[in-house]
């Protein structure tokens, strides 16, 4: 299934991978507090203590929100496709139940022959014994 899968489907998948996993969480911790620090006092003493985006960090508000913006639907289309997936395997797992049903019914039949029958040998093995005492 993952064969036929477009370029934008995955790189959603991937996206999704990542964006959910605890590698992303701890660079992302990282790499916010890498700019805090950043603009904080490196670039305060640089451009003789005027920060570039001093607190409350509205550029990195505007790059938390983008970033946000972006991954919401890319996750989003990576789960559509997860639940395409789902349902195509529910539907195959149900089209075996259905096929296994019918093997079971006719397993079921068989085995009321082969009682029915073997209720007919008994009487018979009966009056055959019967017919021979007498």
């Amino acid at each position: 299934m993952h064969d036929d899968r477009t370029l934008g489907e995955r790189v959603a998948d991937e996206v999704a991978a990542f964006g959910g996993s605890w590698p992303f969480i701890f660079l992302f911790v990282g790499l916010m507090a890498f700019w805090i620090v950043l603009n904080t006092v490196l670039i305060q003493h640089v451009l003789h203590h005027k920060a570039f985006d001093a607190y409350p960090y509205i550029a990195l508000n505007l790059v938390l929100s983008a970033l946000a913006g972006l991954q919401a639907p890319i996750i989003m289309m990576s789960q559509n496709r997860a639940a395409a997936k789902d349902e195509t395997l529910a539907a195959k797992h149900y089209e075996e139940t259905l096929r296994l049903d019918h093997v079971l019914a006719q397993n079921t039949q068989l085995t009321r022959q082969v009682h029915d029958l073997a209720k007919q040998i008994h009487q018979l093995t009966e009056e055959v014994r019967l017919r021979v005492c007498t």
